[in-house]
């Protein structure tokens, strides 16, 4: 079986609140073993927070957890706060994956490199 690479739009996630971005995130996760999330944007380091409590809070037998890394900085100063109110993209992107499926994300500055494997 492959792996499946799924690609969200930021505005999917918009005006969703932080626990409806994080219900949202494990469901598509959970829904497929064999699935990969690429979601346009980084998630605020609150959501990654929130993301991570939940999914720890949620291991089992069947879902042993995830594995996230986002790329791009969620910076917080006037300007981009300000490009974002006046619907400007927000640059960087989140990757989430079954712990499972994905062994190991390294991430630099400017890349993510991904290790998938059963």
């Amino acid at each position: 079986m492959g792996i499946e690479i799924q690609f969200i739009a930021a505005e999917k996630l918009k005006d969703k609140t932080p626990p409806q971005k994080v219900a949202f995130i494990l469901d598509q996760v959970k829904k497929s073993k064999n699935r990969i999330l690429v979601i346009e944007g980084s998630l605020s380091s609150t959501d990654e927070k929130e993301l991570i409590a939940k999914t720890m809070g949620e291991v089992n037998k069947n879902f042993p957890g995830i594995e996230v890394a986002s790329l791009g900085e969620q910076s917080s100063t006037l300007k981009t706060q300000l490009i974002k109110l006046l619907g400007g993209k927000s640059s960087g992107l989140t990757v989430v994956g079954p712990s499972t499926l994905v062994k190991q994300i390294k991430r630099d500055p400017d890349k993510l490199s991904l290790l998938t494997g059963k």
